[in-house]
C-alpha cells in the first residue's frame, strides 16, 4: 500500500507551522516532509513529531533569501557548509532518513566550474550525513519553474547519483511532467532506484487529480512496484487543503474495497 507524507510547506497553510503537524495527523497522514521550519528549533520539531506520532521522512537544507541552494555555487563553500550543518541538525533531531540538498542557479557558461564545486561539496556532505545515518538526496527542477537550476533534467539527476557514491534521488513527477516526460515511463524506469517520490498535478501543481495526469494509472503503478519509500504530497491546494483531499480519500477507499 502506498504511504503518503504531507508536505507541510505547501499543505495546511491555513494553520500556523507548528499546528500543521496536528492538522496533518488529523487528516490521516502518518508522515510529513517540509522544506524548512520557520522559527522552530530542531528540538521543537522533534517534540512536535513525538506528540503527534508523525514520522519526518524528508528534511531540506535551509535556503538563504533569494537562493535556490549553494551546493554548486563557486566561492560559497563556507556558506554551504554552514547551511548544511543546520539542515543536518533538523534531519537528525527529527529522525529523517533523507536530507535534500539544493544546488542553486548556475549560468550555462559557468557550468563546468560549478560542476567541480558541486562534486567537492556533495562528497563532503555525503560523508558528514553518513555519520548520522542520513542519506543525501537531490532532484531535478524544471527550467520553467526555476530557470538555470543546476540539476536541469531528471536524466542529469540520475547521472549525478551514479557519479557520486551514496547520493540518492527524489523522483518528482511534477518536475518530470514539466520536462515533458511521461510519468508512467519515469516510474517504470526510475522508481526502483528512487529514495523518495513526490507528486502534484500537472501543469498547475495543484492536487494530483487536477490537470492532465492520469492519476488512477499513476497510483496503480506506484502500488504495483516494490517501492518501500514514501510519496510526498508536494502540491499547492487549489482552494483549501482539506477541501482538496478528496483524491486521497477516494484512493484509500478504493484500496479498502479491493
Amino acid at each position: 500500500m502506498i504511504k503518503y507524507a504531507a508536505n507541510l510547506t505547501l499543505l495546511f497553510t491555513e494553520w500556523s507551522f507548528e499546528d500543521r503537524f496536528g492538522a496533518a495527523r488529523d487528516a490521516g497522514f502518518e508522515a510529513v516532509e517540509f522544506s524548512f521550519a520557520p522559527n522552530m528549533a530542531a528540538v521543537d520539531i522533534a517534540e512536535r513529531l513525538r506528540r503527534t506520532g508523525l514520522q519526518q521522512v524528508l528534511a531540506t537544507v535551509p535556503l538563504r533569501a533569494g537562493s535556490k541552494g549553494l551546493a554548486a555555487l563557486c566561492g560559497r563553500a563556507g556558506d554551504f557548509r554552514e547551511d548544511f550543518n543546520l539542515g543536518l541538525e533538523y534531519a537528525v533531531e527529527g529522525g529523517s532518513p533523507l536530507l535534500h540538498v539544493l544546488a542553486g542557479v548556475v549560468e550555462q557558461a559557468n557550468y563546468a566550474v560549478s560542476s567541480g564545486q558541486f562534486v567537492e561539496n556533495m562528497r563532503w556532505a555525503i560523508e558528514e550525513a553518513a555519520r548520522h545515518d542520513v542519506k543525501i538526496v537531490i532532484e531535478a527542477i524544471n527550467q520553467m519553474s526555476v530557470p538555470g537550476y543546476f540539476i536541469r533534467t531528471l536524466a542529469g539527476a540520475i547521472s549525478w547519483t551514479q557519479r557520486l557514491e551514496g547520493l540518492g534521488l527524489i523522483l518528482d513527477l511534477y518536475h518530470a511532467s514539466m520536462e515533458r516526460l511521461d510519468p508512467l515511463t519515469c516510474l517504470a524506469r526510475y522508481l526502483p532506484q528512487a529514495d523518495h517520490l513526490q507528486i502534484a498535478g500537472y501543469p498547475g501543481r495543484y492536487e494530483p487529480d487536477v490537470g492532465d495526469l492520469n492519476l488512477p494509472r499513476i497510483l496503480d503503478s506506484i502500488d504495483a512496484y516494490p517501492y518501500a519509500g514514501w510519496v510526498g504530497c508536494e502540491y499547492q491546494p487549489a482552494i483549501g487543503t482539506l477541501e482538496g483531499m478528496s483524491w486521497l480519500d477516494r484512493f484509500r477507499c478504493d484500496l479498502r474495497n479491493q
